[in-house]
């Protein structure tokens, strides 16, 4: 018996990340047809190195949307898991980090909704990684979760739009989760952190959620 995305074309915005990675691999797993859409082609794990690819910034419209024409225009499915983070107050956070989170974490998340409207096809699925930022007020990481907030708005006016083309948008807000994204921020440093999720046990529930046409993962959807 096949699996709910057995055969389904879905593109991975994010793939050279550790979830996109993750989410890529369990895909292929059950069966889908998986695309791959990175910021930087080099960092794409070899295994991966067979699946059609394009380059692309999230924040540039433009340049998404000719690479998801050039992976084939019409899928049943995008999922976006590409974002970046920074810490400190809102006084210390330089202008040109917080233009570059909104940019990627909220104008990202805008595109992929825009573009969902002409590249999913009529019953498919959209889902974002907004995270459990949006929902948190966290001293030292205030301008990330502003960025966070404005893509959860974005995931929730999208989801009235595309309602005609009966697209299921799906609002993952998962709790911090081991993917080393904190050692990569735009700037500062991350404050102390409880131990998060595996990448495993993200990726898990939101094929889950997917398969069960879910609109909204939030944080406590995530517990065993």
């Amino acid at each position: 018996m096949g699996t709910f995305f057995e055969n389904k074309s879905v593109v991975v915005i994010g793939a050279s990340g550790v979830l996109g990675a993750e989410l890529s691999r369990n895909l292929l797993a059950q069966g889908a047809n998986v695309h791959v859409v990175v910021r930087t082609p080099e960092n794409l794990d070899s295994e991966f190195s067979a699946l059609p690819s394009a380059h692309a910034e999230i924040e540039n419209r433009e340049a998404l949307a000719r690479a998801l024409d050039e992976l084939g225009g019409n899928f049943d499915g995008l999922i976006n898991a590409a974002g970046v983070v920074a810490f400190g107050s809102l006084a210390d956070v330089p202008n040109e980090v917080v233009s570059k989170l909104f940019a990627v974490n909220a104008q990202g998340t805008v595109n992929v909704l825009s573009l969902a409207s002409t590249h999913v096809k009529e019953g498919g699925f959209v889902a974002s990684l907004t995270g459990v930022a949006a929902d948190v007020d966290v001293l030292g990481m205030s301008a990330y979760c502003a960025s966070k907030a404005a893509a959860k708005k974005a995931m929730s006016i999208g989801a009235r739009e595309l309602r005609s083309r009966k697209i299921t948008v799906l609002d993952i807000r998962a709790p911090h989760t081991e993917t080393g994204l904190v050692n990569r921020a735009l700037y500062g440093e991350a404050p102390k952190m409880p131990q998060g999720l595996t990448p495993q046990q993200v990726s898990a529930r939101i094929l889950q959620a997917l398969e069960n046409g879910e609109k909204d993962l939030p944080a406590d959807a995530f517990s065993a």
